[in-house]
């Protein structure tokens, strides 16, 4: 009894240290042995400090987003406006139908020639 006594109090011993109260902690993979979490160094935030973040979530609207695992920027975030016309993104759009060059210079040839590059076409 006193050997299942001590063999208890030695793995609960063993278990306490991988804890979130320390800093190391004992790898799933036996090559690693230790773990180093630096997340678990000193953490100051008060929870006085936690509710007030949730609150201002909460009024902002952000909440719903960081709670689906979107970032609270999500919703935002502002869309890129455009200073093009329609008419203008139609003709860049016929310019590379009519000259497909891709930024580095290569052009689809099509077929067995594939992308060339354009300095090579003549």
């Amino acid at each position: 009894m006193e050997i299942r006594t001590a063999l208890i109090i030695a793995s609960l011993a063993a278990t306490t240290s991988s804890f979130a109260s320390s800093v190391y902690h004992q790898s799933t993979v036996q090559e690693e042995g230790v773990v180093f979490t630096p997340n678990h160094i000193g953490n100051t935030v008060s929870r006085e400090t936690v509710q007030n973040a949730v609150l201002a979530a909460q009024t902002d609207g952000s909440l719903q987003w960081i709670s689906r695992g979107y970032p609270a920027t999500y919703p935002l975030v502002k869309a890129p406006t455009s200073t093009k016309t329609r008419d203008q993104v139609l003709q860049e759009l016929q310019a590379v139908k009519r000259a497909p060059v891709t930024a580095d210079g290569m052009r689809d040839m099509g077929g067995e020639a594939g992308w060339v590059s354009a300095t090579q076409l003549p």
